[in-house]
Parts: C-alpha cells; structure tokens; sequence
C-alpha cells in the first residue's frame, strides 16, 4: 500500500510541474526520467516481493504436505510472514535438558523438511535455537557457561544433521541462539518449557532478508 502511494505522488507531484510551468524544459524532461525510473523500481521491487510471497506460499503448503504425511502437526508449527517462512519443531520433537541427541522422531521430520526445502534451493535455513530460563546446570557449565551457548549447540545439531546426514548444502544455513530471551511457551509449564527448549527454522530468500532489514 505504501508503494503504490509513493507512485502516485511522484506521477501526480509530475504531472502539477507540467501544468504550472514552473521549471524550463529540461528540467521537466529531467523530472519525467526520474520519476520514470523511481516508478520503474519500484515496480521491479513490488514485482519481486510478491513473487517471493507465492513461491513461499508454495514453500509452506509443501511442508505442511510433509508433515501431515507424519501425522506430526502437533508437533511441528509452519506459518508465514509476508517473505518469512517458519517451521518450529517443539513439544515431543523438543530437547531435553543437556541432551543434543536427534531422536528418532526429529529424524524424520528433518527429513520430511529437506524434502520440501529441496524443491526450492533459492531459500536460505536460518536454525535457532533457545532454551527455558532454568540455565545450564552447574555440571554443564564448563562445556556451555550459559543458556547462550546452550541454544547455539541445539541449533548446530539441527543444522549439522540436515547437512551432514541429509545431504542439505551448507552454504544455505546458519545458526542462530537466543537462548532464554525469546520464549515462545511459559515457562511456568512443563508443555512451555518443552516448547522454549526447542529450535526453529526461518527460510528466506538471502537478498529478500537482506532488503526487509534496509
């Protein structure tokens, strides 16, 4: 909606030049070229943005196509945000306690996820884990100091699992942790910690992310 506003005040403050006669010749000339070019991008870009939405579209229902086949929509969440698709993996695919292991169910999934993720090889894997805010137990601490640390290791299990045993090309992932500090479940509950102690992926388009950040 802001686009198309933008567009049409550079057409009408555009066409206000022309009957007021207010600049010489080249300098409307000049006017019209700008403003042609400013339409033109962001034509491209309004173009561009709503590919990305479909092809995620297509992205998500494929997942969903996936996990259904599992009978494992409880347990795994995919939803879409304009250019953003997500997947959490949470409840009976959670991590518990200090455990990195990727259990058989996990297993699975993953690999329902990289077949869908394959048919769109122009998406990047953002992995991130977090954990509830219980903190790393004292006998830990020297391997993870914090929940930081924590969350980053369950977030490389994920993404070393789908590159290495999955065959998934690295260059699309990255690990991202936030520990305790973005929860998505009460930690007052044993179903919330479940969820917090989870990862989640976010699948993007590398240029897309990089042009909603601007």
């Amino acid at each position: 909606m802001r686009t198309t506003k933008r567009i049409a005040l550079l057409t009408t403050a555009a066409a206000l030049a022309a009957l007021i006669g207010c600049a010489p010749c080249s300098d409307y000339k000049q006017l019209v070229a700008e403003r042609d070019g400013s339409i033109l991008s962001l034509q491209s870009e309004i173009a561009a943005r709503e590919a990305t939405i479909a092809e995620g579209r297509q992205l998500a229902a494929g997942l969903r196509e996936q996990i259904a086949q599992l009978e494992a929509e409880k347990a795994v969440l995919v939803e879409q945000n304009g250019e953003v698709v997500t997947v959490a993996l949470t409840d009976e695919l959670a991590f518990s306690g200090v455990n990195l292991g990727i259990g058989d169910k996990m297993k699975t999934t993953l690999a329902a996820i990289k077949d869908a993720c394959d048919k769109y090889p122009g998406w990047d894997i953002h992995v991130e884990g977090g954990t509830d805010d219980n903190g790393v137990p004292g006998d830990y601490r020297e391997i993870w100091p914090s929940s930081w640390e924590l969350a980053a290791a369950r977030a490389s299990a994920v993404a070393r699992y789908m590159t290495n045993e999955l065959g998934m090309e690295a260059t699309r992932f990255a690990v991202v942790s936030y520990g305790p500090f973005r929860p998505v479940g009460d930690n007052t509950t044993a179903e919330g910690r479940a969820r917090n102690n989870a990862v989640r992926l976010t699948l993007h388009k590398p240029e897309r992310l990089w042009l909603r950040n601007q």
